[in-house]
């Protein structure tokens, strides 16, 4: 690959990273208040990773001109490493972890056993259409609600909100909702997992890992028995079960 001029920089905002634009072009936006020196991060060529816009002096630099020295509006931060940041998660913008999971786990799992069983507490059986329409209109408005819990959280890790389109792409779909699911606030900079984080990863990826034995196991299965009469009799009894299933909440 080959090297970067030296006038070339990148930074970060609200997550997204942006540039290159040279020195003076980042001064200037440091100047007009573009900038947070504390969460915004910059990188050039030869420096060993990201630091925050603040710890970059010639970024912030007191004015040579006859303005007197009080009416610089910065006051350089002290330096805060990694690990500072990455506790200073209230700062980070958009969707924190736990709102992330209940928007996106536990209110569908909530919505799907008021569906079964609302009914029937209720003593108020529906007609087919009418629970058809109610169950169209609660999926559509808990997918609303999961896209935009999934955009702000990739927001508040740090990380462009165009990678949801990641969750479309096989395999790289386990990696974005592995650091929706378990990442802290600011993970795409830091790369720490904080206590609740690394159970949260341990759980994820041995519920991945179950997921894709089953399904392997699955397909074995189908290959082996694919002519076998008797398992297209029990597919034939499951597919009657789970209508069964389906019928029973309207019939009541």
């Amino acid at each position: 690959m080959p090297e970067l001029p030296q006038d070339v920089w990148f930074y970060s905002r609200d997550g997204d990273r942006r540039g290159p634009v040279s020195l003076t072009e980042l001064r200037a936006i440091a100047t007009e208040g573009g900038l947070n020196p504390r969460l915004d991060l910059v990188w050039t060529q030869g420096m060993p990773d990201w630091k925050p816009a603040g710890e970059i002096e010639v970024l912030f630099e007191r004015c040579t001109s006859a303005t007197p020295a009080a009416a610089n509006p910065y006051t350089p931060p002290q330096t805060e490493s990694f690990a500072e940041l990455m506790h200073r998660q209230a700062e980070w913008p958009g969707a924190r972890r736990r709102a992330y999971l209940t928007a996106t786990i536990l209110l569908p799992i909530l919505w799907n056993v008021a569906l079964v069983t609302g009914p029937a507490v209720l003593g108020m059986p529906l007609e087919p259409a009418v629970l058809h329409q109610v169950t169209l209109g609660g999926t559509l408005l808990l997918c609303l609600i999961g896209l935009y819990y999934g955009l702000q959280r990739l927001a508040n890790l740090g990380m462009s909100r165009w990678w949801y389109f990641g969750f479309l792409v096989p395999v790289l779909n386990l990696w974005v909702g592995y650091r929706c699911f378990a990442c802290p606030a600011g993970y795409a900079y830091h790369k720490r997992l904080d206590g609740i984080g690394i159970a949260l990863a341990i759980f994820y990826w041995l519920l991945v890992g179950v997921g894709i034995l089953a399904v392997i196991a699955l397909v074995v299965i189908m290959i082996r028995f694919a002519n076998d009469p008797r398992m297209a009799d029990l597919l034939r009894q499951l597919r009657d079960a789970i209508e069964q299933a389906r019928a029973a909440p309207a019939a009541r």
